[in-house]
């Protein structure tokens, strides 16, 4: 999802921070699980402004918009996962 520098980035749904560090292709990123088997992940922020443990709610702030990790252009990479597998996001934005 193309964003300018600094632009805020919010949880999908409510859930707990199961990872919030650096990967080095996804940058600095952050995992919500939402439990039932649903996590997103959102990556390639320039910070993460949660920690691991954290209970975040929908529209919550998770990070800024960056350029960590492998990446050629400022955008969110965002993710859904069902029990560990990505999937199509499409069914699942609240």
């Amino acid at each position: 999802i193309a964003c300018a520098h600094g632009t805020q980035i919010f949880a999908s749904n409510s859930g707990k921070v199961i990872r919030a560090e650096y990967h080095y292709s996804y940058g600095n990123y952050v995992v919500v699980d939402h439990g039932g088997g649903i996590s997103t992940l959102y990556a390639h922020m320039s910070s993460n402004a949660v920690a691991v443990g954290d209970y975040v709610q929908a529209g919550q702030l998770l990070g800024y918009c960056g350029l960590t990790g492998n990446t050629s252009g400022y955008h969110l990479h965002f993710e859904t996962r069902v029990n560990g597998s990505t999937v199509d996001p499409q069914g699942y934005l609240w």
